[in-house]
C-alpha cells in the first residue's frame, strides 16, 4: 500500500470518528435551600436533568433549583458577610456572572457581599 493512500485512509477514519461522537452539552444548575443556606453548583453536565441532579445531591433534598446555565454560560453565588442574604447570578463569562451575583446580594443587605463560588460550562 502505498504512503498517500495510508494517509488518506487515516483522515477519513479521523474525520468519521470525529463526526460519530457526540457534541458535548454543558449543562448547569444553582440550587439553594432558604432556611440552611447550602447551596449546590452544577456545570458541564450531559443533560439539563443530570447538571439539575448534582446541583441538588450537592445541596440537600430542603433546597430548590434556582436557575439553569446552558453552554458557554456561567454561574454564581455571593453571600453577605455574617448573614444568611444571598444572591444569584449567571452570564456568558465568569466576570459577569459573578457581578450579576453580587448585585442581587448587595440589592438585600448592607452588608458586604462576596461570590461564595462559581462554575462555567464549556
Amino acid at each position: 500500500m502505498g504512503r498517500a493512500r495510508i494517509i488518506v485512509i487515516a483522515a477519513a477514519a479521523l474525520v468519521a470518528g470525529v463526526a460519530a461522537s457526540p457534541a458535548w452539552a454543558a449543562n448547569g444548575a444553582l440550587a439553594h435551600e432558604e432556611e440552611g443556606g447550602k447551596y449546590g453548583l452544577s456545570s458541564n453536565e450531559e443533560s439539563q436533568a443530570k447538571a439539575d441532579d448534582v446541583a441538588m445531591k450537592i445541596c440537600g433534598e430542603k433546597c430548590k433549583i434556582i436557575f439553569r446555565t446552558a453552554p458557554k454560560q456561567c454561574g454564581a453565588i455571593a453571600i453577605a458577610e455574617a448573614s444568611s442574604v444571598w444572591g444569584a447570578g449567571k452570564g456568558p463569562a465568569k466576570a459577569a456572572a459573578e457581578l450579576d451575583a453580587v448585585t442581587n446580594c448587595q440589592k438585600r443587605t448592607k452588608s458586604q457581599c462576596k461570590v461564595k463560588e462559581f462554575a462555567c460550562n464549556h
